[in-house]
């Protein structure tokens, strides 16, 4: 039976691997063949909470 980790060990291991993610992704990106075209969009939520959207196409 293992414990449910504490948020702050949570946090931590969602950074390491959001870090782990934007490097490979980046290595993937510019191995890419051709051309890549982004998207972007932004919004609030009701509590003005700010998110942003990115969405990469391979062209």
């Amino acid at each position: 039976e293992s414990d449910i980790p504490h948020r702050t060990k949570m946090t931590e291991s969602i950074r390491k691997r959001a870090e782990t993610i934007e490097r490979e992704l980046a290595i993937e990106l510019e191995k890419a063949p051709g051309r890549i075209s982004f998207t972007f969009d932004g919004w609030t939520t009701r509590i003005m909470e700010a998110y942003v959207g990115v969405t990469a196409h391979f062209i």
